[in-house]
């Protein structure tokens, strides 16, 4: 059994300050391991997304990937990053993301993250950020 097959990937909801929102989440095969939050890019929680969390939990971290347009339009999932359809979407909702909305958001997740079952309570850091 490979090591991939025995990850665990899922989606969690996160209860923010400012409302419910969606994460996937990457778990790695130990019982504990410390967190990782990582922040999506304009095309929000893709294919590239899950595929750095699933890489990262390879790596023993349990990784989180927020929503961070749940605003705007929860579950965006832009995965055609050369269509030039993807970039205008993804640039519409990047001028319209309120950064500090945005930034509440992401100490939610950690808040959340640290309680995840077989989180070893260690403060998440971010593996990448939201940029055009």
């Amino acid at each position: 059994m490979s090591e991939q097959s025995t990850m665990m990937k899922d989606h969690i909801t996160i209860k923010g300050r400012d409302g419910a929102f969606g994460a996937y989440v990457a778990r790695p095969k130990a019982s504990l391991a410390p967190a990782v939050v990582v922040l999506q890019e304009l095309f929000g929680v893709n294919a590239d997304i899950r595929k750095t969390c699933d890489e990262l939990a390879e790596q023993g971290f349990i990784a989180v990937a927020p929503d961070l347009f749940w605003r705007q339009e929860p579950g965006v999932d832009l995965s055609n990053v050369t269509s030039e359809a993807d970039w205008q979407h993804g640039v519409r909702l990047y001028q319209a993301y309120d950064r500090d909305a945005g930034v509440r958001d992401v100490k939610d997740t950690a808040n959340a993250v640290a309680n995840v079952p077989g989180c070893t309570g260690r403060s998440p850091s971010s593996a990448t950020v939201l940029a055009p």
